[in-house]
């Protein structure tokens, strides 16, 4: 029976090569068994690029479904487009036939953020940020029962599912690959192998993604008291997704999310161009940690332009986040980064 499907799978790359719904291709069109160590890596990269390919053929479609999804939240005030900082990656631990795994649209097969995904990192940011200034903020505290419920009570506050935007689904799965160096330690159950310098590295293809998300929560509370709650939870899960970042290998930089339009702060309904709102993901080819070490000149009278106050702010964070991890907020190298972040922080103490 395998052998047969294989048969009918392989007939149709022959043919076609391509599809419409990304999930529906990796769930079912690998042309060759994962145990085919021989051929398998070569039908898996075949299926990421027609994955890859297939958002363009969903592109009409899925705009379709989205606008009509943008038409449920017109009376949603508590909402923003987040765009993505480097790479995201979420499901990676998915059981598929690829290995790795990447959570996807299941109707349109296009990149997507579960509302479970959203509500699970703002409670987990809330009961360790917020809730260390105040432990109503902790799990267990008021605060964190009414905006995430309990085992018994879902709490008050919606998590919607966050699209990606139509403009940016062409593209926004990505090659990528993580090269674990240590598979007989990590694996081994007794603990009796240790890692070593002459451990042969396993190189791991996967898809990651960029590009721009709509992302909104809301309050079953009617009025203006519910809607204090929604722009609080709002705020949180903005916070978590600068700070923390969401999915998998946060610690690696992926995940992070920076809102670039937002009905409570800048009052738009629109992703903010690039000379609006600073090419976030990339500039010329180069993405924004590239772009702090390489053209801090660039980076700094492209943040100046920036009009919107709060927005200004939250890039200000993240580029000082970038200079701090790589030690130039305090000793800078070189001329231009001296004078980038001098500028930086000359803002900084007047705001």
């Amino acid at each position: 029976m395998a052998d047969a499907c294989r048969e009918k799978i392989s007939a149709w790359w022959n043919l076609k090569r391509s599809g419409a719904n990304a999930g529906l291709l990796r769930d079912r069109f690998l042309q060759v068994a994962v145990k085919d160590k021989k051929n398998h890596p070569k039908a898996r990269e075949a299926l990421f690029e027609a994955m890859r390919q297939s958002l363009v053929q969903s592109k009409g479609a899925y705009t379709a479904a989205y606008q009509r999804q943008e038409s449920t939240f017109k009376d949603i005030e508590s909402k923003g487009f987040f765009r993505t900082i480097g790479r995201m990656v979420i499901g990676l631990g998915g059981e598929n036939v690829i290995e790795t795994g990447l959570t996807l649209n299941h109707t349109y097969g296009t990149p997507m953020i579960p509302g479970t995904a959203l509500k699970g990192l703002a409670a987990h940011y809330c009961n360790q940020t917020w809730g260390a200034a105040d432990e109503k903020f902790r799990v267990g505290g008021d605060y964190h029962q009414a905006i995430f419920g309990t085992t018994e009570d879902s709490g008050h506050i919606i998590f919607y599912d966050a699209w990606i935007t139509p403009d940016s689904l062409e593209g926004s799965l990505q090659p990528d690959v993580m090269t674990p160096h240590h598979g007989e330690y990590y694996s081994d159950k007794r603990g009796q192998i240790p890692p070593t310098d002459f451990d042969c590295p396993n190189p791991v293809p996967f898809l990651s993604v960029v590009g721009i998300f709509h992302i909104a929560v809301s309050c079953d509370v009617p009025g203006p008291e519910g809607q204090k709650w929604a722009n609080l939870a709002f705020e949180m899960l903005s916070d978590a997704l600068r700070e923390w970042g969401i999915g998998g290998k946060t610690n690696a930089g992926y995940g992070r999310l920076i809102c670039i339009g937002s009905g409570i702060n800048i009052g738009i309904s629109r992703p903010l161009t690039v000379d609006e709102a600073l090419p976030i993901t990339q500039i010329d080819g180069m993405n924004l940690e590239d772009l702090a070490r390489d053209s801090p000149k660039l980076l700094a009278e492209k943040w100046d332009r920036i009009e919107d106050q709060s927005l200004k702010i939250a890039m200000l964070k993240e580029i000082k986040r970038i200079y701090q991890n790589i030690g130039w907020w305090d000793d800078p190298p070189a001329k231009s980064s001296k004078k980038a972040i001098s500028q930086y922080k000359s803002w900084e103490e007047k705001h």
